[in-house]
């Protein structure tokens, strides 16, 4: 009886044990794939800051994929401006790099006035994207960038319009502002890939 009753407590030890390895396993993962949500300026915290801040999972949802939109446009732009062709392609590139950068900088500031943490850095696959385009140069590079600049600037219109409707009022101000410029780049990059042709 003794021999059964230390081997079920042995066994219970090792299935705790076991589970908390497997949540430490998890959390990890989770923290490297996604970030780690539960982090400000690199402390974690409890996940009342942004009840406190008032942003909901939407604001901080859009913040981040807006983060990361913005960060492909600048480094998407710094390549154009070396592999280009086109004095009109570098010339976009130009305010791609100009205006994407000064909405990167407004956008930081919100999301530490939010406490939401935004990407620093691209998803590995948005990585690797940039790393073939580096590649690319001539005519080829044109076509490549101008038809990937009006898919993506399609794609961040629509996110800006959700993140107009947000509840916290200055993220729905800051999505206005910077939707008109976004709208701007859409027809220009849209008057560029109908001259290619």
């Amino acid at each position: 009886m003794k021999k059964i009753f230390l081997l079920s407590a042995f066994a219970l030890a090792l299935s705790f044990q076991a589970c908390q390895t497997a949540d430490k396993k998890s959390a990890t993962t989770k923290d490297s794939v996604a970030g780690d949500t539960n982090m400000v300026n690199g402390n974690h915290t409890t996940g009342a800051e942004s009840t406190e801040s008032g942003v909901d999972e939407a604001g901080a949802t859009f913040l981040r994929k807006a983060s990361i939109g913005g960060i492909m446009e600048v480094e998407a732009a710094k390549i154009a401006q070396t592999n280009a062709k086109s004095t009109e392609v570098k010339d976009f590139a130009a305010k791609m790099l100009t205006d994407h950068t000064k909405a990167n900088t407004a956008l930081k500031a919100l999301a530490v006035n939010k406490k939401v943490i935004t990407p620093d850095a691209l998803p590995a696959e948005d990585q690797i994207h940039l790393d073939e385009m580096k590649k690319m140069t001539g005519t080829a590079f044109d076509k490549h960038y101008m038809d990937m600049m009006v898919t993506d600037h399609e794609k961040t219109i629509a996110l800006f319009k959700l993140g107009m409707q947000n509840r916290d009022q200055a993220i729905k101000s800051w999505a206005g502002n910077t939707l008109s410029v976004i709208e701007s780049h859409d027809e220009m990059a849209k008057k560029i890939v109908a001259n290619m042709k």
